[in-house]
C-alpha cells in the first residue's frame, strides 16, 4: 500500500454543502475493490455502490428507462420490462457511440443519488464515506472526492479472476480489460493504491492503515481490531 503526502488536504468544488470526507474507491476488472469495499463496511464506514445504483437506473418504471427506450429502441428490453443486460451489453461493446448515449443517461442519475446518499450519510453523524465507482476516472469523478484510492493487481491475476467468476474465455476478459483505464494510467490519480494480490488479512491492514492516515479520523465503536 503507498499513501501520497497530504492526503485528506484536496477540497471538491462538488461538495461545498457538506463536510464529508469521500473515497473514490476503484481499480480494473477484477482488482477485488469489492473485497476492498467490505472491509471500508467492516470498519464502520457508508459505502456508495456504484453497481447498485446503475442497477436501480435501469430499473422498470425508472426514468432513466424510458430515456433508454428512446434511444435503443425496445429490441433490448425483456417481455417483463426490464433491461435485458447481455444484449445492450453487446451493442454498447461494439458501438461506441452508443455506449456514450447510455453513460449520458445513467451517469447523472447515478450522480444524483451518490449525493443524495452522501448527504444522508452525513445526516446520520458519518465523517467518511466510499464512493465505490468502477469508472471514476475513465468519467473524471475523481475530481468529486477528496482521495482516490486504487485497487491493484498483476493483470494475470485479474485475467484468472474474472475466467473464474465470469466463465468468460481469456481474450473476452482481455477485451474487457483493454475497454478500461490501463492500471498504469490509474495510479497516476491514486492518493492509496492498495496491493490486493496477496493475503486477504494483507489487504485488511492496508485499508485500516490508509484510513488512520486521514486527518481526524476515528474508527467507529467497536470497529478498532
Amino acid at each position: 500500500m503507498s499513501t501520497k503526502a497530504k492526503i485528506g488536504q484536496k477540497q471538491s468544488k462538488y461538495w461545498k454543502d457538506t463536510t464529508m470526507y469521500r473515497i473514490g474507491l476503484t481499480g480494473g476488472v477484477g482488482s477485488g475493490k469489492s473485497t476492498v469495499s467490505s472491509y471500508m463496511k467492516e470498519f464502520g464506514i457508508p459505502v456508495i455502490d456504484g453497481d447498485c445504483l446503475a442497477m436501480e437506473a435501469v430499473a422498470p418504471g425508472n426514468i432513466a428507462m424510458r430515456e433508454i427506450r428512446q434511444v435503443f429502441g425496445n429490441g433490448i428490453f425483456n417481455e417483463d420490462g426490464s433491461l435485458n443486460r447481455l444484449k445492450t451489453a453487446e451493442i454498447i461493446f461494439k458501438d461506441e457511440e452508443k455506449r456514450k448515449a447510455l453513460n449520458g443517461i445513467i451517469h447523472p442519475y447515478i450522480w444524483r443519488r451518490t449525493q443524495e446518499e452522501v448527504i444522508a450519510a452525513q445526516n446520520h453523524g458519518y465523517f467518511v464515506v466510499v464512493l465505490d465507482m468502477p469508472l471514476l476516472l475513465e468519467i473524471d469523478w475523481q475530481l468529486r472526492v477528496e482521495a482516490v484510492w486504487v485497487v491493484q493487481v498483476p493483470l494475470e491475476v485479474q485475467i484468472e479472476r474474472v475466467m473464474a467468476r465470469n466463465g468468460f474465455t481469456r481474450k473476452q476478459v482481455l477485451e474487457r480489460i483493454h475497454k478500461q483505464m490501463p492500471t498504469e494510467n490509474k495510479l497516476n490519480y491514486a492518493d492509496v493504491v492498495i496491493d490486493n494480490s496477496r493475503s486477504p488479512e494483507d489487504t485488511k491492514r492496508q485499508v485500516r492503515e490508509a484510513l488512520m492516515q486521514i486527518p481526524g479520523f476515528v474508527f467507529p465503536g467497536g470497529c478498532n481490531d
